[in-house]
């Protein structure tokens, strides 16, 4: 076991700082103890084994000054140490191990930045000894930075894909892996190919604990992105919503509305579910002291033939609604809305406003054992009919492989009557998604809509223009 020197605990202590210096620069900050251990192994100046005790003392000072500063910033922010009697014991101690899987990590990067100084600093010429012999050869240089760089593009993405299933923005914990396999790369490719002929550095040894290590990292790695990929297939959920919205501003009478329904090859069973498990709302007014829960309109949903094809037909004898006018008022902390009288209402008052209740949503889910095709949903998977002339058109954004667009023509039909200064908004939507968990949420699916703004009393059939976007989102394979 190296001893631990005088000049061994200045080198380290040197190198934690720098270290700890790095810590407050962005994205330096994922290396930094490799950074500061490697300071502290090459001024150790001798072999591996010195430079990675120095990296070790470097690692420590660091884990020090961070908790120093730490408990500075926290003292500072809030007068006072978060412990006290009052403090959790059970989070304290979850808290406290934490901090200490942390120091040995960092100790651990530390030490390894260190034996890869101490291999940097062997490949100079000694004190006092000419550079004969140690010429710099910058083919082997070149070589070495080109097989550092390519080790650590290659172990970032291998290790961000498989702890992508695990880890939020798993690219955060790639990077640093990545780079300590990279700096390994090139400094030991350097250091080996300008070795002199005394060197005492057990290549064997070396080689055979590189190939140790990246034979336990791949088995570690696949075992990994099994379990990964085993937890995205248990988490994985595909699930279709239909949703029509009807909204008006003013009340109708002898309502009835014709919709596109969702039907793939003649099969309609999300309409069929609709008549049965259909979840109705109502939006009201955000004002305080309106009432929020109206008097439900009793609608009737039938799916009927029309000359167009299958369509959901919706009908009430009476959809009422009611007009709130309202002020903004706001304190130093918070603002609400206030009812005011239809008399007291000035539209020119920027902080006044007028809002309804006539907006009523009628959603219904279902749930699918297979995995959605969200790519292609032609022919496979439900689609709002009827549809003619489909045509691809430019996405407005995120524009992918996978990810197309398309504008189709569509029918509504609608009666009701209602004053000549009516405004009624219809739209039907549906949606096909697979989610499941990789770190977060992710999704990919398909969705369209067709929608119309009808003015007056209605009228019969109407021309409607409908959207669909497939292939949107994140895939698996």
């Amino acid at each position: 076991m190296p001893r631990l020197t005088r000049e061994t605990l200045r080198n380290g202590a040197i190198g934690g700082v720098i270290g700890a210096a790095f810590g407050f620069v962005p994205l330096i900050l994922l290396v930094a103890p490799l950074l500061g251990g490697g300071v502290a192994g090459y001024l150790e100046r001798e072999d591996a084994k010195r430079g990675l005790v120095a990296g070790a003392v470097a690692g420590v000072v660091m884990a020090a000054l961070s908790t120093v500063v730490t408990g500075v910033i926290l003292f500072t922010r809030f007068g006072e140490l978060p412990v006290g009697p009052g403090t959790p014991l059970a989070g304290l101690g979850i808290a406290a191990l934490l901090s200490f899987a942390a120091t040995l990590g960092q100790v651990l990067v530390s030490s390894i930045g260190g034996a890869l100084g101490g291999l940097l600093a062997g490949a100079r010429p000694p004190e006092g000894v000419a550079d004969e012999g140690h010429e710099r050869r910058w083919d082997v240089v070149v070589g070495s930075l080109v097989a550092g760089v390519l080790t650590f593009a290659v172990v970032t993405l291998v290790v961000a894909v498989v702890l992508e299933a695990f880890i939020w923005l798993s690219l955060l914990v790639a990077l640093p892996i990545g780079f300590i396999a990279g700096a390994a790369t090139a400094i030991l490719g350097y250091r080996y190919f300008t070795r002199s002929p005394d060197s005492t550095v057990n290549w064997r040894g070396v080689g055979i604990g590189v190939v140790a290590v990246v034979v336990v990292f791949a088995l570690l790695l696949g075992g990994v992105y099994a379990l990964g990929q085993q937890r995205a297939e248990q988490t994985e959920e595909s699930t279709y919503e239909y949703e029509v919205t009807i909204a008006t501003n003013q009340t109708l009478t002898n309502a009835t509305f014709y919709v596109p329904v969702p039907e793939s090859n003649g099969d309609t069973k999300l309409g069929e579910q609709f008549l049965d498990d259909v979840q109705y709302s109502r939006e009201t007014p955000a004002v305080r002291g309106h009432d929020a829960d109206p008097a439900r309109v009793n609608f009737t949903y039938e799916l009927v033939e029309t000359n167009h094809g299958r369509m959901l037909a919706i009908h009430a004898d009476r959809i009422e609604v009611h007009r709130v006018y309202y002020r903004e008022v706001e304190n130093e902390t918070m603002g609400w809305r206030e009812p005011i009288p239809e008399a007291q209402y000035d539209p020119s008052n920027p902080s006044m406003g007028a809002v309804d209740d006539g907006t009523s949503r009628f959603t219904v889910t279902a749930t699918s054992e297979e995995r959605i095709d969200t790519a292609e949903p032609f022919g496979t998977e439900p689609l709002l009919t009827p549809q003619f002339n489909r045509t691809q058109v430019e996405c407005r954004y995120g524009q992918r492989e996978r990810h197309r667009c398309f504008e189709y023509d569509t029918r509504v039909y609608a009666t009701y009557e209602a004053p000549e200064d009516t405004a009624v908004y219809v739209s039907a939507q549906l949606a096909g998604r697979n989610e499941w968990i990789a770190g977060e949420w992710a999704s990919n699916e398909y969705r369209e809509r067709a929608h119309t703004e009808l003015l007056g009393p209605g009228r019969g059939w109407y021309f409607v223009q409908g959207e669909l976007e497939v292939g949107s989102g994140r895939y698996r394979s």
